[in-house]
């Protein structure tokens, strides 16, 4: 026979063999009622012979029936007579293993004694049994198959063999299993989460309502579930919570919120996100946060209490002070603390001393000098001693080099006692107010304590200071902090330079300028300090503001110079402070000060 012969055979074959099972089974049950004994048993005799032809042409055409399907008969014992390939297939038992035995060497253990015993009693009753098994196969897997069992009785009614007719249905029950256990994942964990959630369509009516598991009051879910927001929730609240539903389904984003309301006279708040969990639903998630915002609110309480304090307290503006002090020592400016105004005071006063005694003393030194001179002219010749001595101490060049030494100390003086003014207006620490000040005087004064540092190196030769300075009102600002800025930036150009070979060059300039700030604009300053350095590249330049940031090596810088100047600039003064550096060469820092403080 060929295979499209075979084929169709197959085909009309499994189409007979459902149809006459159809048939066995309705017969079978409507025998039962029948009055005529002998009809019944002609019918069943005819039945069973065709049922047997068909079960004889199958096992010659492995493919008969359907190839999911899995037939067994057995006796009325339930010893097994045949079994079709797929039995072997897919409990991986041969033959001889499984012809003569009993179904329960593919017993799995799974089912209980009760559930077997149900089966026989109903088939041994002559009723068709139906449901689902799980059997284990030879390497000790797991299968489960839905089962068909249909009893053939006897001219005296009682079932002689047994037709079994199983489907393989291990992937449904595996998914039913994994959905299952999905499910007890997802029960556990919503019984865990105390917060009060709950599911919500489109329409705003509830699918989903998980009490809060602290809210003894909370609703029962049988009497929210397919009611809408507004027969649950207040009005205000109701209408709250649907903006929410509304915008969390048109973007499709997570939404969080935080709401309040009154509850039995009390003020309760609570904190709600929602999430997108289908093309129609949300999931909404809410928690209450009184206790949380209580102690919020107790907190801000608490510290304004002790920010109120603290104005108070005398020892703690001192600690403030010295810690700011240390931070200032750490970026090589605790030498322009409050030591140098100590240093400068203590040089002050001697300098005023000296300073204000040379006049007298060069008055004097000029009178005894004229009186030796008239005792030369009066009496030329003079005792020996007196000639030896004034040979011995070259009078001639005394007279004449002691003038030029006062004069010498009397400049002297004077430098120091500008150097002690410079120190004393850089570090103006006697000025803890804003106060108008000169911008010149004080950019004068950093160069005027900085100038040994621009002297010729063994690098290189003496770096330049190109002033070009507009003509600038007075500016109203801290003027020591203002100082520490310009001494950060130039002193960093110094450090850049002193690396070079080539001549340096640092030209600072001044001129007022207009900057905009919040749509309106203000009169300020604009001091530009730039050099002719290497220049820093932009990686660097994102992150030259940030505190402890440096590129300079161990133990020469802490990165707080700038990060110091930039919260000067901008907290302090409410200005600007900006980096623009080119990575071939060069790089300019402008500081931006409004003339008058906001």
């Amino acid at each position: 026979m060929e295979a499209n012969q075979v084929l169709n055979q197959s085909t009309d074959n499994h189409h007979e063999f459902k149809e006459m099972v159809a048939i066995l089974i309705e017969k079978n049950h409507d025998t039962q009622n029948l009055t005529s004994h002998g009809r019944a048993m002609a019918e069943r005799r005819l039945l069973e012979g065709i049922l047997r032809k068909t079960l004889k042409e199958l096992s010659d055409i492995k493919f008969a029936i359907d190839q999911a399907a899995i037939v067994a008969i057995t006796d009325h014992r339930g010893i097994i007579q045949y079994v079709n390939d797929k039995v072997y297939e897919i409990s991986q038992y041969s033959r001889e293993e499984l012809i003569g035995k009993t179904h329960s060497i593919l017993n799995s253990g799974y089912h209980p004694q009760e559930f077997f015993k149900d089966l026989w009693s109903t088939i041994s009753a002559g009723q068709v049994w139906r449901g689902e098994i799980k059997n284990r196969a030879k390497d000790g897997s797991y299968y489960w198959v839905n089962t068909t069992i249909v009893p053939f009785l006897n001219d005296l009614g009682k079932p002689y063999q047994y037709l079994a007719i199983r489907f393989d249905i291990t992937e449904r029950k595996r998914v039913e299993e994994a959905l299952q256990e999905s499910k007890k994942r997802n029960h556990s964990l919503l019984n865990a989460i105390p917060d009060l959630m709950l599911r919500l369509n489109s329409r705003g009516v509830f699918l989903d309502y998980y009490p809060d598991k602290d809210d003894e009051n909370a609703p029962e879910a049988s009497a929210v579930l397919g009611k809408t927001l507004e027969e649950i929730f207040p009005q205000d609240l109701a209408l709250w919570t649907r903006h929410y539903l509304k915008l969390t389904l048109k973007t499709g984003k997570v939404q969080a919120g935080e709401y309040s309301t009154f509850i039995d006279d009390r003020l309760y708040h609570y904190e709600a996100r929602y999430v997108k969990s289908g093309t129609d639903e949300v999931l909404a998630i809410v928690r209450d946060i009184t206790e949380r915002k209580q102690g919020e609110i107790a907190l801000q309480q608490s510290e304004k209490r002790e920010r109120e304090r603290a104005l108070q307290l005398e020892t703690a503006l001192k600690e403030l002070q010295n810690t700011q002090a240390q931070l200032v020592q750490a970026e090589k400016m605790s030498s322009l603390g409050q030591m140098v105004a100590g240093i400068a005071h203590e040089i002050n006063n001697p300098i005023s001393f000296i300073y204000g005694n040379i006049l007298h003393t060069n008055n004097y030194i000029r009178d005894l000098l004229h009186l030796l001179q008239l005792y030369q002219k009066n009496y030329p010749d003079s005792v020996p001693e007196i000639q030896d001595f004034a040979e011995e101490c070259e009078v001639d060049f005394l007279i004449e080099d002691l003038p030029k030494i006062v004069d010498s100390m009397n400049i002297g003086a004077n430098r120091i006692k500008e150097l002690v003014l410079s120190l004393r207006n850089f570090s103006r620490l006697d000025e803890s107010e804003m106060k108008k000040v000169d911008i010149h005087s004080g950019i004068d004064s950093t160069l005027l304590i900085l100038q040994h540092r621009l002297k010729t190196t063994a690098k290189q030769t003496e770096t330049t200071v190109v002033k070009e300075y507009g003509n600038l009102p007075n500016v109203e600002c801290y003027a020591s902090q203002l100082n520490q800025v310009f001494m950060n930036i130039i002193a960093n150009a110094i450090d850049v330079l002193e690396e070079q070979e080539i001549p340096g060059i640092i030209t600072i300039k001044t001129e007022m300028h207009q900057m905009s700030e919040r749509q309106v604009n203000q009169d300020c300053v604009k001091i530009s300090i730039s050099d002719n350095g290497r220049g820093i590249p932009d990686s660097v330049q994102k992150r030259i503001f940030d505190p402890f940031f440096t590129t300079k090596a161990v133990g020469k810088g802490t990165g707080l110079g700038l990060s110091i100047s930039h919260q000067i600039v901008v907290e302090k003064h409410q200005g600007k402070l900006k980096c623009r550096s080119n990575p071939n060469g060069g790089t300019l820092f402008e500081i931006l000060i409004p003339i008058k403080a906001n």
